[in-house]
C-alpha cells in the first residue's frame, strides 16, 4: 500500500510552509533520530535542515533549499549527500561535535491501513500528520563520531508533518519493541492540551492494528499526572509516563533529561521545543476488560509542549 501522504507537498509553495520526516532508528543500546525538512517562511525564503537526535544530544544543521529534493510520487528525499527512501538511508553529515557516516537498510514497512487523521485531514489545520511506518526492521552500521553503532538487530519508525505551524500545545508519544519475530508499536498524539481538541493513537500488536481517535468516537477519560486513559467502544488504552512528565518539558523538571529541537512557526524553524528521545513508558491496551497488550520499555520517545 502506498499512502498518498508519502509524497512531497511543498512544490509550488510560496510562503509559510514546512514539511519534515521523522526517521527513528533504535536498538536496546542506541537511538538515532533523523529529521530532514524543507521550509518556506512568511517572506517566501526557502531553506532546508536536518535535525539529529541522539540519546542525550541534538544537532540542527542548516542547508540551502538547492541542496534539498523530494519526490512527489514516492518516498525519496535527498539533502546534501544524504538520501532517504523506503529502502533505507545513506548518511554523510558533519557538524561541530557530530560526524555521521554509513548506510541503514529498512525492512518492509508496517503501514497504517488508513490515513492517520481521517476526516480531520480535510480541515484547514496548521499542521497535518501521517504515520508512514509503525515498524520496520533495520540492518547496517553507522559511524557516530568515533563509535560504530550496529543496528542489525534494530527497528525503525517513520512519520511526517506538513503545514505552516506545529500546534501551540500537544503531547506526542511513541514506543516500539521487537521480541523474536513479533513486533509491537504504539503512538499517541493529543493536540490542544488545555481544552482538548483531538486525540489519536495507533497500536500494532501481533500483526493487527488498533486505532483509537476522536474522529472514531474515542474519549479522553484521564489526562492527569503521569497517566493517560482513552476509551473507544470496548477498547481502553492506558499509558503510564515517567516521573516528571506531568509538566511541560520546557520546565526545569523535564529539561535535564531532554534535548532541544527546532519546530516550525509560519514555516520558519524559529520555535524551540524539547523531546525526551529515550525515556521509560508503559502502554496497556484492553478489549472488553481483557488485557491484550502490555508493553513496558525504557526507550520510548516523548514530546510535551
Amino acid at each position: 500500500m502506498q499512502l498518498r501522504h508519502t509524497c512531497f507537498h511543498g512544490t509550488g509553495k510560496v510562503r509559510s510552509f514546512f514539511e519534515g520526516w521523522y526517521f527513528k532508528h533504535q536498538t536496546s543500546a542506541h537511538t538515532l533520530i533523523l529529521i530532514p525538512a524543507f521550509h518556506c517562511d512568511e517572506r517566501g525564503k526557502t531553506s532546508a535542515s536536518m535535525q539529529v537526535i541522539l540519546d542525550d544530544a541534538s544537532h540542527h544543521l542548516t542547508f540551502s533549499s538547492q541542496d534539498f529534493a523530494a519526490d512527489t510520487k514516492r518516498l525519496h528525499i535527498s539533502l546534501g549527500q544524504n538520501i532517504f527512501s523506503e529502502k533505507g538511508c545513506r548518511l554523510h553529515l558533519d557538524a561541530p561535535g557530530l560526524k555521521l557516516r554509513g548506510h541503514l537498510y529498512y525492512g518492509s514497512f508496517q503501514k497504517p491501513f488508513r490515513s492517520f487523521m481521517g476526516p480531520f485531514a480535510r480541515l484547514p489545520l496548521p499542521c497535518f500528520h501521517e504515520v508512514l511506518s509503525l515498524f520496520h526492521n533495520l540492518r547496517g552500521r553507522i559511524l557516530v563520531n568515533d563509535q560504530v553503532w550496529d543496528f542489525s538487530e534494530g527497528f525503525g519508525y517513520l512519520e511526517k508533518d506538513w503545514g505552516h505551524s506545529f500546534p501551540q500545545s500537544y503531547l506526542w508519544l511513541q514506543c516500539s519493541q521487537k521480541e523474536q519475530s513479533r513486533a509491537d508499536s504504539f503512538m499517541l498524539t493529543i493536540a490542544g492540551l488545555g481544552a482538548v481538541s483531538a486525540c489519536s493513537s495507533l497500536i500494532l500488536h501481533r500483526g493487527k492494528q488498533y486505532r483509537l481517535s476522536t474522529w472514531q468516537g474515542a474519549k479522553l477519560l484521564r489526562y492527569h499526572g503521569r497517566r493517560i486513559a482513552l476509551r473507544q467502544g470496548k477498547y481502553l488504552l492506558q499509558v503510564i509516563l515517567p516521573p516528571g512528565s506531568s509538566r511541560a518539558l520546557s520546565e526545569e523538571e523535564g529539561a535535564a533529561s531532554s534535548v532541544l529541537l527546532k519546530a516550525p512557526l509560519d514555516g520558519n524553524m524559529k520555535r524551540t521545543i524539547r523531546e525526551k528521545a529515550r525515556c521509560p513508558m508503559r502502554c496497556q491496551l484492553y478489549r472488553g476488560g481483557r488485557k491484550i497488550l502490555d508493553m513496558q520499555r525504557e526507550w520510548g520517545s516523548l514530546e510535551r509542549v
